[in-house]
């Protein structure tokens, strides 16, 4: 198999926004007997915060959605072992209706299920992703976010 889509869900740790509900969708195309790969995906959370709430007056954002666009390139040492892989790249993240250019960097696994059932085009993934970018917030000044991506999902090989 050449190619695989999958459903992911998790948490999404915004930088000062506290964790959210997180699920997406991702599409890979590997090459080099399953070593390097690319990733597309698209993942969406909100930026609800209970603390800011009850803190703040104001709403720090126009809205409270979240959307997150990745483009990634990822390389396993060790397709089929328990080593993870590792990946970075780029990302657009629209965060309470303003966008901003992310760099991404992450690990994860990806675990054919053949490995263990008589189920050919199934897998199982798991993946920790970083998402870092400058944000500024309300007229202060600037600072580097972290927005964490913890997530887990089904993969369909074909």
């Amino acid at each position: 198999f050449r190619n695989s889509a999958s459903l992911t869900s998790g948490l999404y740790a915004a930088d000062g926004f506290g964790s959210n509900f997180y699920y997406g969708a991702r599409f890979n195309h590997y090459f080099n007997k399953w070593r390097y790969f690319v990733e597309g995906s698209i993942g969406f959370s909100s930026l609800q915060s209970e603390v800011l709430q009850d803190l703040t007056a104001f709403q720090v954002f126009d809205s409270e959605g979240l959307t997150a666009i990745e483009f990634l390139f990822g390389y396993d040492p060790r397709p089929l072992a328990g080593l993870p892989y590792f990946v970075g790249g780029v990302a657009s993240i629209n965060q309470g209706g303003q966008s901003r250019f992310a760099y991404v960097v992450g690990f994860g696994k990806h675990i054919p299920l053949a490995q263990f059932f008589k189920v050919k085009k199934l897998g199982i993934r798991y993946d920790i992703r970083d998402h870092i970018f400058r944000q500024k917030i309300n007229d202060a000044g600037s600072f580097i976010s972290h927005n964490l991506v913890f997530s887990l999902g089904i993969q369909y090989y074909f």
